[in-house]
């Protein structure tokens, strides 16, 4: 969830902690294994996280003819696509566009289909700035406007925008190709979630969510992306703290490794206690969201905080402790740098993370 939407709900009670929901299981770190073995191959990664391991219908209903699992499972799936900066769009087309077609006020099973096994792919606006305009036309609707900085909105088939209407806010769905639909690449930071701003002149849309409902959907389906992006700063910071330390008890100095020093090993305890704590609040907060979506709000918030610092700090540190090959070109240190950094731009930085938290408990 972006850090500009509003924060105007309010809490009875904070959700119940329950130690059990991150209680590791043994499908899970088989997930991961496999995950991790397919996003390791060069080639054919998107194909085979969708058409293979169908990560797009991991959170999908069974109703609805998906695997009935939930945020749990795809935020496993999202750490090690963090970890390994995959550039494909899992985040935002088979979770984040997954949850706002599930969501659809009319069954949209086509949609559904083809983004949830990879055969298309959709982008969301739910952290972008956007200004759309929606007006019937015959038996659907036609959208004109921009909106900007749209994860691969480049490569993507479908758009799922909010856009005004006559009655309120709606979402809708527009289709890329279009000729009407022109997109303009941004240069960004972080190369690895490509952004495009989108121009929309009277393009041809698909209602997906009326204004009856659109607040609470559109609630749902950021919360669901904050606690993605949480997923991924999570498998990020992992990876950085493991390459890190075996970096660090390979390289030699004085006679001996360079993790045996005081000074480093405090460095690495400190950033290892920040990561498991991290960890916990992402896992946290996707078991709070499969339970009851409504009261995610508060745990994806602090997942996002969490997890937005440890994975800016853990970059940080590996440029530091790699010494004079972490500031070169030709180390993936600074790739998970320009990723975090990127990140707080377009998501949101803890800070505002944390004046949001502070609306929702009432200080």
């Amino acid at each position: 969830m972006p850090a500009t939407s509003t924060a105007a709900r309010t809490f009875d009670a904070a959700p119940a902690a329950d130690p059990s929901i991150l209680t590791p299981v043994p499908e899970h770190d088989d997930l991961r294994e496999i995950v991790r073995a397919v996003v390791a191959k060069a080639d054919g990664t998107w194909d085979r996280l969708m058409s293979e391991l169908e990560i797009g219908s991991l959170a999908v209903p069974e109703a609805l003819s998906g695997a009935g699992f939930g945020l749990r499972e795809v935020g496993v799936v999202l750490e090690e696509t963090g970890a390994a900066l995959l550039p494909d769009p899992v985040l935002t087309s088979a979770v984040v566009a997954v949850q706002a077609v599930i969501a659809a006020d009319q069954p949209a099973d086509d949609l559904l289909e083809a983004i949830s096994s990879g055969r298309e792919v959709a982008t969301v606006t739910w952290a972008s700035p956007h200004d759309v305009r929606a007006t019937p036309s015959g038996d659907g609707w036609t959208l004109v406007g921009t909106t900007e900085r749209i994860p691969h909105a480049e490569t993507a088939q479908h758009l799922i925008v909010p856009a005004t209407t006559d009655a309120g806010t709606a979402l809708f769905v527009v289709d890329l190709r279009h000729d009407a639909v022109t997109t303009r690449t941004r240069q960004v930071l972080d190369d690895t979630r490509p952004l495009a701003d989108v121009s929309i002149a009277k393009a041809p849309a698909r209602l997906l969510v009326g204004p009856e409902r659109f607040d609470d959907v559109w609630h749902t389906v950021q919360t669901a992306g904050a606690i993605g992006v949480a997923a991924e700063h999570t498998g990020m910071a992992t990876h950085l703290l493991e390459t890190t330390t075996a970096y660090l008890l390979e390289r030699q100095q004085f006679g001996r490794a360079i993790a045996s020093f005081q000074a480093i090993k405090h460095r690495l305890a400190d950033l290892l206690v920040d990561l498991e704590r991290a960890r916990s609040a992402s896992r946290y907060a996707a078991a709070i969201f499969d339970a009851d979506p409504e009261a995610a709000t508060l745990p994806a918030r602090i997942a996002a905080a969490v997890c937005q610092d440890v994975v800016i700090r853990a970059a940080h540190e590996s440029v530091q402790l790699h010494g004079g090959i972490g500031f070169t070109w030709e180390h993936t240190a600074h790739l998970y740098v320009r990723r975090a950094l990127g990140d707080e731009g377009l998501f949101g930085s803890s800070r505002a993370h944390r004046a949001a938290i502070a609306d929702l408990v009432g200080l």
